[in-house]
């Protein structure tokens, strides 16, 4: 190409200052590996010159990366960077073939170029570094890759006068930036991740092994895959090799598919600090070993990304400091095979992660590397600490920080339909709410995906793990998530509610009682709650709902009742709000917005068993309503009879 010519027809259109600036611009966004005079010629077909005006009669104009699929008679120049045997095979006629590839690059990237039976003898005498000019070739795809096939009409010619500047430097050794698709090339480096070794079948029955890692030099960092007897190769983590292999584009970027492999420097044993939880937030970014007890190890789930899936599983750490989780992926999971919960460990060499929560706190985790180990470890010392379980009534009172990771107990007094429904990448997700109690208070639990589908009943007594809380339109719930665990009756563990008569309660007293409605007080069945300040509003002319302190909101609909209890031992004024005057009624909120407080005459003379707090007015606030079951209430009576006694 004749490049003073080009440039005089480019500066016709463009300053000189800003060519140059394109020019470095070019050959910087290439990391180097396009010349000077390929960079001009990029510049003109951007500004619209027809550079086949400038080019030499030896070289064809049109580029490798100007190949693509269903394309026949190819006419293109490259340089051989890579000539294979000449291998025979079987036709199906039962005749011997010949076959032998060549890989041609210029400037834009690399292509295969397979060559068949008689056209095998045209690069005879043709070597790696040539330049050719290829004619009448045609695109095929094999193994989701492009490549040329010799058809009848092929030709390949060696050009002796060709500009050195189109088509890259053949090297006894590459850098990883030189590297390009379909090049068969030596790479010296540094070893920084080994994955461990994989074992398959392939199609035809037949077993494999591969191993991968990652190689860096000082110009980035590559893949390399090792196959079957390769795999078998001891790597470790700084050991400088040498790779000889097949480059080619795979979902993640390159990859060397390795031939032979010799390491020319074993790296040095890696030691890293062992440090306890406490210590963690002085490591971030750093790779550390850490010993303690394993408290949970949570089922491998999917973890999807823009490119790709990976599979994840994670523990909960805990040492005499505290507690932290360790995330291992993929491969890595296969180091928890052989530990399970309560067994002590030492974790070697775990990167030090951060992130910060909604309120602005840092949360600490570990991620285990490939090179990460888990060994046992009986000489851990850690103390058994006694779980710390929450009582309902406190857990609003909680810091933050300890908000994110609550264990309680309570019955089940209410529970609800399971739901599906459409996370964002398109999976279906379950969800259920259940409402639980102790002799403190109440709360809406909701249960995810698998959680949502353990069999829980009405009375049952359910201890939930390594919850965490959100709040919900100004409700705190407690919510169950993949970090989370429930027990549904577990052993040695009740809920500390009395069973009362009315002639007994005192004021203060959190108890369960039993007996028939006997009357109601006629009020608002709705009430319409400001959701920031929980304050009474009142609807105005322009049908607007106002809050004396919050001004115009969006109100809360709580449904209320006041029913009057008697058990035959006394009566007691008895509050019910939301969901329980729901659940009281068996009417949906959305059904009570349109009746009016008369629909408490239905259940005039119904027997209920409600539990709940008495208030400083004498008054019982309903937690909970529970179905009635005479033989439990019989087994119940006998016992009250006998602490009498």
């Amino acid at each position: 190409m004749n490049t003073d010519r080009l440039v005089k027809e480019i500066l016709k259109k463009i300053p000189k200052e800003e060519l140059e600036r394109r020019i470095e611009k070019k050959i910087k966004e290439s990391g180097g590996l396009i010349s000077r005079e390929a960079a001009i010629s990029i510049i003109a077909s951007e500004l619209n010159i027809d550079i086949n005006d400038y080019v030499d009669e030896e070289e064809f104009n049109f580029s490798i990366m100007d190949i693509s699929e269903g394309q026949s008679n190819v006419e293109v120049t490259g340089k051989i960077v890579d000539i294979s045997d000449i291998r025979e095979f079987r036709k199906r006629d039962g005749s011997l073939g010949k076959v032998r590839n060549i890989t041609i690059a210029d400037n834009t990237g690399a292509i295969r170029l397979t060559l068949w039976n008689d056209k095998v003898e045209l690069v005879e005498d043709l070597e790696v570094g040539d330049v050719v000019r290829i004619e009448n070739a045609y695109v095929r795809k094999w193994k989701d890759r492009i490549e040329l096939s010799s058809g009848i009409n092929f030709t390949i010619e060696k050009l002796e006068k060709y500009r050195e500047e189109n088509y890259p430097e053949i090297k006894e050794i590459y850098s990883v930036r030189e590297l390009m698709p379909d090049m068969r090339v030596r790479v010296k480096g540094k070893v920084i991740t080994v994955y461990e070794k994989k074992e398959f079948k392939r199609k035809d029955g037949t077993s494999g092994k591969v191993k991968a890692f990652i190689l860096r030099d000082d110009t980035g960092i590559v893949r390399c895959t090792l196959w079957d007897d390769l795999s078998e190769v001891e790597l470790n983590t700084d050991d400088v090799v040498e790779v000889k292999g097949y480059v080619r584009k795979g979902l993640r970027g390159l990859d060397i598919q390795v031939d032979s492999i010799e390491i020319l420097k074993k790296g040095e044993t890696i030691e890293s600090p062992i440090v306890d939880t406490s210590q963690l937030p002085n490591y971030i970014g750093e790779i550390i070993s850490i010993r303690g007890r394993i408290l949970r190890i949570f089922p491998t789930r999917t973890v999807k990304f823009d490119d790709r899936e990976r599979k994840v599983q994670d523990v909960i750490l805990m040492d005499k400091y505290g507690k932290v989780r360790v995330s291992f992926w993929g491969g890595n999971i296969q180091k928890l095979k052989n530990v399970k919960e309560g067994d002590t460990v030492l974790i070697k060499h775990c990167k030090v992660k951060s992130y910060l929560t909604p309120e602005g706190e840092e949360f600490i985790t570990l991620s285990a590397q490939s090179y990460s180990e888990v060994v046992k470890d009986d000489t851990v010392e850690v103390p058994d600490f006694p779980e710390k379980l929450i009582k309902i009534g406190d857990i609003k009172y909680l810091d933050e920080k300890f908000k994110r990771d609550v264990t309680t107990v309570g019955r089940v007094i209410d529970i609800q339909d399971i739901r599906e429904f459409k996370r964002e990448d398109g999976s279906t997700g379950k969800v259920r709410n259940i409402v639980i109690e102790d002799e403190t208070g109440k709360i809406r639990v909701v249960l995810w995906d698998e959680n949502a589908t353990i069999d829980i009943k009405e009375g049952d007594i359910v201890k939930i793990i390594n919850g965490y809380i959100r709040e919900n339109r100004g409700v705190m719930e407690l919510n169950v998530g993949r970090y989370g665990k429930v027990i549904v009756n577990p052993e040695n563990v009740v809920v500390d509610i009395k069973r009362k008569f009315i002639g007994d309660l005192e004021i203060g007293d959190s108890a369960e009682i039993r007996g028939t409605v006997v009357g109601y007080i006629k009020q608002d069945l709705i009430l319409y709650l400001c959701p920031h300040c929980n304050r009474r509003t009142t609807l105005n002319e322009e049908g607007r709902y106002i809050c004396d302190k919050c001004g115009e909101v969006e109100p809360r609909e709580v449904p209320v009742g006041a029913l009057i209890l008697d058990d035959g031992t006394g009566n007691i004024l008895c509050r019910l709000y939301g969901s329980v005057v729901e659940k009281v009624l068996n009417t949906s909120r959305e059904e009570l917005k349109n009746m009016e407080v008369v629909v408490f005459e239905r259940i005039l003379g119904e027997e209920y068993v409600f539990s709940g707090t008495v208030n400083n007015r004498s008054e019982f606030i309903v937690r909970g309503v529970l179905s009635f079951n005479i033989d439990k209430e019989i087994e119940l009576l006998k016992k009250i009879k006998d602490s009498m006694m």
